[in-house]
């Protein structure tokens, strides 16, 4: 398995400064997902933000998620961000698991 994240099109800018992008999750250049990032100077300096991260459900619990975690942190650094956000719904007890396996709090 070779997972990988690719841009679904250019950065989109936002007010003061900020920038959203959307990327594919892929497995063997196959989509099994989709992420967005997010920095937003309103947020503090240097704070990224995981909007969206989703894979298909006949796709999870084989780490994909994780490297696509991963990757946006790095992606997230090479905007200049130190601190990375994602707010996570208390029912999605999987998502959960994954930010703290991370070390999200």
């Amino acid at each position: 398995m070779t997972t990988t994240v690719r841009p679904t099109g250019p950065e989109e800018p936002l007010d003061r400064g900020g920038r959203t992008r959307a990327f594919d999750i892929r497995d063997n250049s196959r989509p099994v997902g989709g992420l967005r990032l997010t920095r937003v100077p309103g947020y503090g300096p240097g704070t990224g933000r995981i909007e969206e991260l989703e894979i298909a459900p006949e796709d999870r619990r084989r780490g994909r998620a994780t490297v696509a975690a991963l990757a946006a942190e790095e992606i997230l650094r090479g905007w200049g961000c130190a601190r990375v956000e994602a707010d996570v719904p208390a029912e999605a007890a999987a998502a959960q698991g994954l930010f703290t396996a991370l070390g999200y709090t």
